[in-house]
Protein backbone atom coordinates (compact mmCIF):
# COMPACT_ATOMS: atom_id res chain seq x y z
CA UNK A 1 0.00 0.00 0.00
CA UNK A 2 3.00 2.46 1.09
CA UNK A 3 4.87 1.73 -2.97
CA UNK A 4 1.11 2.48 -4.30
CA UNK A 5 0.84 6.02 -2.02
CA UNK A 6 4.26 6.83 -3.24
CA UNK A 7 4.48 6.25 -6.73
CA UNK A 8 0.64 8.40 -6.71
CA UNK A 9 3.03 10.90 -4.93
CA UNK A 10 5.33 10.52 -7.58
CA UNK A 11 3.35 11.41 -10.23
CA UNK A 12 1.74 13.86 -8.97
CA UNK A 13 5.10 16.31 -8.20
CA UNK A 14 6.04 15.64 -11.90
CA UNK A 15 2.50 16.67 -12.96
CA UNK A 16 3.28 20.05 -10.41
CA UNK A 17 6.55 20.85 -12.10
CA UNK A 18 5.10 20.46 -15.36
CA UNK A 19 2.45 23.10 -15.10
CA UNK A 20 4.97 25.32 -13.08
CA UNK A 21 6.64 25.09 -15.83
CA UNK A 22 4.29 26.15 -18.63
CA UNK A 23 3.28 28.60 -16.24
CA UNK A 24 6.84 30.53 -16.82
CA UNK A 25 6.87 30.12 -20.50
CA UNK A 26 3.32 31.88 -20.53
CA UNK A 27 4.22 34.50 -18.78
CA UNK A 28 7.43 34.97 -20.66
CA UNK A 29 5.29 34.90 -23.58
CA UNK A 30 3.20 37.30 -22.55
CA UNK A 31 5.84 39.47 -21.40
CA UNK A 32 7.15 39.80 -24.81
CA UNK A 33 10.13 37.28 -24.38
CA UNK A 34 10.31 34.15 -27.46
CA UNK A 35 12.78 31.73 -25.41
CA UNK A 36 11.21 28.49 -26.75
CA UNK A 37 8.80 29.65 -28.95
CA UNK A 38 10.39 29.95 -31.74
CA UNK A 39 9.69 26.55 -32.92
CA UNK A 40 6.45 27.25 -32.63
CA UNK A 41 6.25 30.20 -35.35
CA UNK A 42 5.91 30.03 -39.04
CA UNK A 43 8.74 31.18 -40.90
CA UNK A 44 8.52 34.14 -43.23
CA UNK A 45 7.48 38.20 -42.85
CA UNK A 46 5.21 38.38 -40.02
CA UNK A 47 2.19 41.41 -39.36
CA UNK A 48 1.19 42.18 -36.30
CA UNK A 49 -2.34 40.84 -35.71
CA UNK A 50 -4.29 44.01 -34.74
CA UNK A 51 -6.08 42.12 -31.53
CA UNK A 52 -3.03 40.46 -30.18
CA UNK A 53 -2.72 41.43 -26.64
CA UNK A 54 0.20 42.98 -25.56
CA UNK A 55 1.92 44.32 -21.91
CA UNK A 56 2.15 47.64 -20.62
CA UNK A 57 5.90 47.37 -20.80
CA UNK A 58 5.72 46.62 -24.92
CA UNK A 59 2.98 49.26 -25.03
CA UNK A 60 5.30 51.57 -23.83
CA UNK A 61 8.10 50.89 -26.00
CA UNK A 62 6.33 50.89 -29.09
CA UNK A 63 4.72 54.43 -28.11
CA UNK A 64 7.72 55.83 -27.15
CA UNK A 65 6.82 57.14 -23.19
CA UNK A 66 7.02 55.45 -19.95
CA UNK A 67 5.11 52.70 -17.81
CA UNK A 68 3.75 55.62 -15.57
CA UNK A 69 2.70 57.76 -18.76
CA UNK A 70 1.22 54.12 -20.32
CA UNK A 71 -0.82 54.44 -16.62
CA UNK A 72 -2.05 58.26 -17.19
CA UNK A 73 -3.10 57.34 -20.95
CA UNK A 74 -5.36 54.65 -19.69
CA UNK A 75 -6.37 56.41 -16.73
CA UNK A 76 -7.82 59.35 -19.70
CA UNK A 77 -9.59 57.07 -21.67
CA UNK A 78 -6.70 57.56 -24.55
CA UNK A 79 -5.62 53.57 -24.07
CA UNK A 80 -8.10 51.55 -23.54
CA UNK A 81 -6.92 48.12 -21.11
CA UNK A 82 -8.36 44.81 -23.14
CA UNK A 83 -7.97 42.37 -19.97
CA UNK A 84 -5.71 41.82 -17.50
CA UNK A 85 -3.79 38.62 -17.42
CA UNK A 86 -2.04 37.45 -14.48
CA UNK A 87 -2.62 40.67 -12.85
CA UNK A 88 -0.91 42.45 -15.76
CA UNK A 89 -2.87 44.68 -17.90
CA UNK A 90 -3.20 43.64 -21.66
CA UNK A 91 -3.45 45.80 -24.55
CA UNK A 92 -5.18 45.02 -28.11
CA UNK A 93 -1.91 46.06 -31.27
CA UNK A 94 -4.43 47.90 -32.72
CA UNK A 95 -5.13 50.60 -29.49
CA UNK A 96 -1.29 50.79 -28.95
CA UNK A 97 -0.86 51.84 -32.86
CA UNK A 98 -3.88 54.40 -32.76
CA UNK A 99 -2.08 56.10 -29.37
CA UNK A 100 1.29 56.22 -30.62
CA UNK A 101 -0.16 57.82 -33.96
CA UNK A 102 -2.13 60.28 -31.78
CA UNK A 103 0.66 60.77 -29.07
CA UNK A 104 3.59 61.37 -31.90
CA UNK A 105 1.44 63.84 -34.09
CA UNK A 106 1.26 60.97 -37.07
Amino acid sequence: MNRIVDLISALLNTIIDILKKILEQLIRMEQGGNSGVAALQEPGPQRPDPDRLYSAKYAADRIGVGERTIYRLTQRGMLPVDSYALGMRQFRHSDIERCRRYYRGE
